[in-house]
């Protein structure tokens, strides 16, 4: 008796192992190849249910799932009101396998209300018209009552105004990347929003058109044009500005200074007869040079400032050709604004400095430097900065290394400038002078203006 018990016993073990192992098989099975996906409509209340794929041709049927609970249709499609906003659409499939097993499968989940937006956003440059951005393909899985609103951007900033379906580019775009932010606002959705592809701006010409230059085509030995060039002489005590602000060694002096004759205006710095002067720093001068300035002869607005320029050579010399706003009378440094298109150091000789000075950075320069093939001082190199608007870009040789963009607050580049060049002897950034050093110079070949795109004017008295 007991043995047939145990007889009984193992072989009900067995055909419940065996049957394990089926459905263990089974369950491999019952996994479909894709899942069931739902995708809504443009009104946002019409879905469309896609099947799974399974392994074989077994039937199938259908439900749709509201917040959990089964909805009475069991159709691929389905329509909702807007009532049912915000509640949670799903779609379930029952699928039988040949062998007689079966098998669940969900879709992707829905928030009823939401807009959604399953085409990319795509924007380019009209083809008709380089100037111009537009939309190649908008989203249209939205509702029909949905109100696009648009903002572009350049780089990760805002182009402030900029809320239309076009963007006109501006000069200083190019280089720049362009790209633009949709949401999209209906009654009784969740606002959604698309961002498009990034479009490098390249093909916007700068069309450059000559307004003004000054060529120091003199003799040899004439002093610069009184028409256009004042001489600031002295250490900067007249002007209430001791050691020119900078801890400066030289005593400017015009009279030392002249065109060559071959074209190009030399600032001479040197030690002899320096000492004729008294200095800020309570003792004869050590060095004299020159500076020259338009200020109250020719004045400039925007467009593209560029001189061909021969760098000094010796430790402790600061050459410079910059810009001060017209205005530092009345709102003095730094509110008046400060555009370095260069300064060249006798110590760096392979650098190029190109910093812009203002409120913005609490006088604190904002710019870049750039390494130089060949010194300076060894040959002419051409500096430049194009000066828009809302934009100050600086090259060196024609190519560009720092690009400036008006920031939201504390630009002060918007009206009239006037041009200085001269040659400092130590200061702050000159640093100490070499023991060595008696004479140098600087040699400006030529110093012209543009304008850019029709940008720029020269303001006369």
């Amino acid at each position: 008796m007991c043995r047939k018990v145990l007889a009984v016993i193992a072989a009900i073990a067995l055909s419940v192992s065996s049957f394990s192992m089926i459905a263990a098989h089974g369950e491999e099975l019952k996994k479909p190849i894709a899942l069931p996906k739902i995708t809504a409509g443009s009104t946002g209340y019409t879905f469309k249910a896609t099947p799974a794929k399974w392994s074989d041709n077994g039937p199938s049927s259908f439900e749709w799932l509201l917040n959990g609970k089964v909805l009475a249709s069991s159709a691929l499609t389905l329509k909702l009101k807007s009532s049912d906003n915000k509640k949670k659409l799903q779609f379930r499939e029952s699928h039988v396998f040949d062998d007689g097993t079966s098998a669940t499968a969900k879709s992707n989940t829905i928030t009823i209300g939401n807009i959604l937006l399953s085409e990319s956003l795509t924007i380019r440059v009209r083809p008709t018209d380089d100037k111009v951005m537009e939309i190649a393909v908008l989203p249209k899985s939205v509702p029909t009552t949905a109100k696009p609103v648009y903002q572009w951007y350049v780089g990760f900033f805002e182009i402030k105004g900029a809320t239309k379906s076009t963007y006109a580019l501006k000069t200083s775009d190019l280089g720049t990347d362009i790209s633009l932010e949709v949401k999209f606002v209906a009654k009784g959705f969740v606002t959604a929003k698309k961002t498009s592809n990034t479009v490098a701006i390249a093909n916007i010409t700068r069309k450059y058109e000559q307004i003004w230059s000054e060529e120091f085509n003199g003799p040899a030995g004439a002093p610069a044009d009184p028409t256009v060039w004042v001489a600031q002489n002295g250490d900067g005590v007249a002007f209430g500005n001791r050691g020119w602000g900078n801890n400066e060694r030289q005593w400017y002096d015009d009279k030392i200074s002249s065109t060559n004759g071959s074209g190009s205006y030399v600032i001479k710095a040197t030690t002899t007869n320096a000492g004729i002067n008294n200095c800020y720093y309570k003792g004869p001068c050590e060095w004299a040079s020159t500076k020259l300035v338009t200020k109250d002869k020719v004045g400039f607005k925007y467009g593209r400032i560029e001189a061909r320029i021969k760098g000094p050579v010796g430790n402790g010399t600061w050459g410079a050709f910059w810009l001060l706003g017209a205005d530092i009378d009345e709102r003095g440094w730094p509110g008046c604004g400060e555009i370095d298109v260069t300064e060249l150091l006798g110590r760096l000789p392979n650098t190029n400095l190109g910093y812009i000075h203002g409120p913005l950075s609490g006088g604190g320069g904002r710019g870049d430097k750039v390494e130089m093939a060949t010194p300076h001082h060894a040959g002419y190199h051409t500096y430049a900065v194009d000066w828009l608007p809302d934009q100050i870009r600086y090259f060196l040789d024609g190519v560009p290394f720092a690009t400036l963009n008006k920031p939201d607050n504390g630009w002060v580049f918007d009206h009239e400038f006037y041009i200085i060049i001269n040659l400092a002897m130590g200061g702050n950034l000159g640093g100490g002078i070499a023991a060595d050093l008696k004479d140098t110079s600087m040699e400006f070949d030529y110093i012209r203006v543009y304008s850019i795109n029709g940008i720029g004017e020269v303001i006369k008295p």
